[in-house]
């Protein structure tokens, strides 16, 4: 018997078999996997590798690998303010991961003072109000994060991240989703795993190619 399953950008013709993983995986070829002697095939419409790597390991997201593009580092610091700005930078992380939170953020202001439009400064001092649960001032400075950055480069893509864990935490998936979404599109890998992870689609597809594997075991 067999299910023919669309679902937005997910096409999957499955037809039950009795095949093992090991069988499946060396038969496996073009979109095409074959039981010898068998009349029965499985074609799927997404790529070959994405499939594979969820035969070979079915906890990865099948669909949303295809929303991560490469990172664009964001334009180095150029005038000395900047400079001195991305160093004030340095020396507030470092004293974030350091549970110094009082004098990173002194690091992070003093650094803000000389480069109030550098939008990496708004992105890593939004991590330090999270750490400090001040949740709306961390909002605010993501906001301005990906104002500043115009929504492009690896800042953006943190930012765009930082700010759909903030909606998780509210328990708003769907702007968490549109957030992560973003975050993919400019490289961002984590992100794609968890807009997979939120599209209602792909959690369909996901589910149905497991259980198809789970029946061929």
């Amino acid at each position: 018997s067999g299910i023919n399953a669309e679902y937005g950008t997910c096409t999957i013709f499955i037809v039950e078999i009795e095949i093992s993983k090991k069988q499946l995986i060396h038969s496996y070829h073009k979109g095409l996997l074959l039981k010898k002697g068998s009349k029965y095939n499985l074609h799927y419409t997404m790529s070959d590798e994405r499939v594979l790597e969820h035969i070979l390991n079915p906890s990865a997201p099948l669909i949303g690998r295809e929303l991560c593009n490469e990172i664009h580092e964001d334009p180095a610091p150029s005038t000395p303010q900047e400079k001195e700005a991305k160093a004030l930078e340095v020396t507030a992380v470092k004293l974030a991961e350091e549970n110094n939170y009082e004098e990173s953020m002194k690091a992070f202001d003093a650094a803000l003072a000389l480069a109030p439009n550098m939008p990496s400064l708004y992105n890593n001092r939004a991590q330090l109000f999270r750490l400090k649960g001040e949740t709306q001032k961390a909002l605010h400075d993501i906001n301005a994060a990906i104002e500043l950055s115009q929504g492009v480069g690896k800042t953006a893509m943190q930012a765009y991240t930082q700010r759909a864990m903030l909606h998780m935490l509210h328990e708003n998936e769907e702007a968490a989703r549109v957030d992560f979404e973003k975050s993919a599109a400019l490289g961002g890998k984590f992100a794609a795993s968890q807009a997979s992870r939120l599209n209602p689609y792909a959690k369909l597809c996901n589910q149905m190619l497991s259980k198809a594997m789970e029946g061929l075991q």
